[in-house]
């Protein structure tokens, strides 16, 4: 009772780690000592659980992110050079499958993994990334198939969108559900950790073919090689997760449910949350892609060197990490909603700052200081994340709401940040972008308020 109250304080959520016997009542011998012995082995399994959520979201996210950062040779060869208007019509197709293709992947495995189990999502997730990136890397070029070029790649792309909609909430959910309630901050942080180094390596990956092949070199073959490695990361994940146990907390269903039904069950459990546990990531969202993506290609100053729009993401991203770690284990410590409000109001802080640094400094070191704060922000968002939402939802639907509310938050918030800021800059001059930011920082911290004025938790069923 004693950590009950403190949690709620904190804005954490009471999961029945400790009371399970009076949940579960009904039939207790058998059901307590099924969940004493897998909790005595989830110590033993734990680490390779950690070793395989984190390595395949780093897989994953080299896998779809590296596609950005190739962008320039990709459109030369799949798009035709003779009608631009075509070119760039396909290029904004390709981006923005991404994120429309997401929330259904996260449908598809939301119903997988809360009907046949998590270990199955997560397979899945492996296969419809590494199957379609080694695709694109055999893909004839606009010049030989002409239109079906263009259009396969768009087919392609739409199913790593699909599988990246399953892969990072399907870890966390499976990383929460195995790890014990006092640390479910730091183990759910390293689904966080791998996307940010896959985001990493694919950012590196481009910078060594670049040093290391000429211009035609990358036109003609270059910029295959990252992809055909996809079948390779593929064998290599499936190899990671194919021994993996089902979670202690999963139950099997025989009750036969219809493709999407379980995302209108979870809005139904509580219209309120549901709402919310997508609304609390927008500034995640938001933030995420205003940095990573508009900010660099804001500098205005001519002086400035041509390889900070290129430094600048990699200097953010890296600065992310250990601010999401820290903020992670603190999280175990005083509780989410703490942490989170703190990265809410510091992203609040530094919106100006950060807008107006970038676009009138003559030197590139202090945009670089405040990129990192910024970076450091955000990772306080991102940090008590994967365990706070997962708590939200429960058991029987959790791999649903986790993948759609994320999916969603990501698909409107992060995908329409770059064209609203850029839109607002474009009318209102450089630094209006401030008023999105703070904008989506406000409702999150509307959204985490209302989460934590709940005076019931949700109790795993």
């Amino acid at each position: 009772m004693i950590r009950e109250a403190r949690n709620r304080a904190n804005g954490q959520k009471t999961l029945p780690f400790i009371d399970i016997d009076v949940i579960l009542c009904t039939n207790t011998s058998r059901t307590d000592i099924h969940l004493r012995n897998s909790t005595m082995k989830m110590s033993a399994h734990l680490k390779k659980i950690v070793i395989s959520c984190f390595a395949g979201n780093m897989l994953e996210w080299y896998e779809f992110a590296v596609f950005g950062f190739l962008t320039h040779y990709i459109s030369q060869q799949f798009f035709p050079s003779s009608n631009p208007y075509l070119a760039t019509l396909m290029t904004y197709a390709v981006f923005a499958t991404g994120f429309i293709m997401r929330p259904l992947g996260a449908i598809l495995s939301g119903h997988i993994g809360d009907r046949h189990g998590r270990r199955e999502g997560l397979l899945l997730s492996i296969a419809l990334m590494a199957l379609p990136t080694f695709a694109i890397g055999c893909l004839p070029t606009y010049e030989q198939i002409g239109i079906w070029a263009p259009c396969l790649l768009l087919i392609l792309r739409m199913v790593q969108g699909i599988s990246l909609g399953g892969e990072f909430s399907g870890s966390v959910v499976y990383l929460i559900e195995h790890s014990p309630q006092e640390r479910q901050g730091f183990y759910g942080s390293w689904a966080d950790m791998g996307s940010s180094i896959g985001m990493i390596a694919a950012s590196l990956t481009s910078l060594v073919l670049s040093l290391n092949f000429t211009h035609e070199q990358m036109l003609s073959f270059g910029w295959r090689l990252p992809f055909l490695a996809g079948i390779i990361f593929g064998v290599l994940g499936y190899y990671l997760r194919r021994d993996l146990t089902e979670t202690p907390q999963f139950r099997p269903t025989r009750e036969k449910k219809t493709f999407g039904s379980l995302v209108s069950d979870c809005y139904r459990l509580s219209p309120r949350i549901f709402l919310a546990s997508t609304t609390f990531l927008a500034i995640n969202s938001a933030g995420y892609y205003f940095l990573i993506i508009y900010l660099p290609k804001q500098i205005l100053v001519d002086s400035l060197p041509p390889y900070a729009v290129t430094l600048l993401p990699l200097l953010s991203i890296t600065a992310m990490l250990p601010a999401t770690f820290l903020t992670a284990c603190w999280s175990d410590k005083i509780g989410r909603a703490p942490i989170l409000t703190l990265g809410y109001l510091s992203s609040m802080i530094l919106a100006y700052p950060i807008m107006l640094i970038t676009t009138t400094a003559t030197s590139l070191w202090p945009i670089a200081v405040v990129h990192i704060l910024f970076a450091w922000s955000l990772g306080a968002c991102f940090g008590p994340r994967s365990a706070f939402i997962t708590q939200q939802f429960p058991t029987s639907h959790r791999y649903t709401g986790v993948s759609v509310t994320y999916n969603i938050a990501n698909a409107t918030f992060g995908g329409l940040s770059p064209i609203i800021c850029a839109t607002m800059a474009n009318r209102l001059g450089a630094t209006s972008p401030t008023v999105w930011i703070i904008a989506c920082s406000v409702i999150s911290l509307i959204s985490i308020w209302q989460i934590s004025k709940r005076d019931k938790t949700i109790v795993v069923s």
